[in-house]
């Protein structure tokens, strides 16, 4: 059967960083680990016992840190008059700053990846908010998981995601007779995502060893080398 995975980055990454609190740990995503990791773990549940299982992408979805934010940004702090609206832009504009950097080595490290295809849009930034925020991402999920489905890509999706705006692309796929499996953190998903997945993945009950075949623990790999 044909797998397919979709990755809402900032959804997903949020799961595991909610499920690694919960253990007193810090855990950043590998994404290169994925589809190994989904394959095992379809591999081992009976409704796939005994399919072969082929991996055909991962497309990883997010917003994306442009130039055009960081000078939003800078001009909205050149601007504001009121001094604690200036410490927070000016805590705002380090941390784009310092995530433009992180998502440039990500986007260039990812170009490595076998089967895995980056789409990212723009995030947008309100001043009066003074906050960044995504738009269309999972729009663009939506639209791609009908458009797999119409041309018969894939047998089983599954969708690193929570969002809400998904349901309706999920039914749409469920009709034309697609599995659609959800991994997510079950403390922040819908209800009605839950019961219209094929199957739900609950992320926060991945045991450490599980989590280890997804993420990175600095902490734990800190302690391995001491004990090397």
């Amino acid at each position: 059967m044909r797998v397919l995975i979709l990755i809402d980055g900032d959804n997903f990454r949020n799961g595991v960083v909610n499920a690694a609190k919960k253990r007193s740990q810090f855990r950043y995503v590998d994404y290169y680990k994925i589809n190994k990791f989904v394959l095992d773990y379809l591999s081992k549940n009976f409704q796939y016992d005994g399919c072969k299982l082929i991996h055909l992408r991962t497309y990883f979805y997010s917003g994306e840190y442009t130039d055009n934010l960081i000078k939003r940004i800078e001009n909205s702090l050149k601007n504001e008059k009121n001094e604690s609206r200036q410490v927070l832009l000016t805590k705002k504009l380090a941390g784009a700053k310092r995530n433009k950097e992180l998502q440039a080595d990500f986007l260039k490290l990812a170009k490595n990846y076998y089967f895995f295809e980056v789409r990212i849009k723009p995030l947008q930034f309100s001043p009066s908010k003074i906050s960044i925020f995504q738009k269309g991402v999972d729009v663009q999920i939506a639209v791609d998981l009908v458009e797999f489905s119409y041309k018969n890509v894939f047998d089983v999706v599954v969708l690193m995601s929570g969002d809400i705006d998904l349901l309706d692309s999920i039914k749409t796929a469920k009709s034309l007779g697609k599995h659609v499996i959800i991994f997510g953190d079950d403390s922040v998903m819908a209800e009605e995502m839950k019961r219209e997945a094929d199957l739900f993945i609950d992320i926060g009950r991945f045991t450490d060893d599980q989590l280890d075949k997804i993420s990175h623990s600095p902490q734990k790999n800190s302690v391995e080398e001491q004990h090397s």
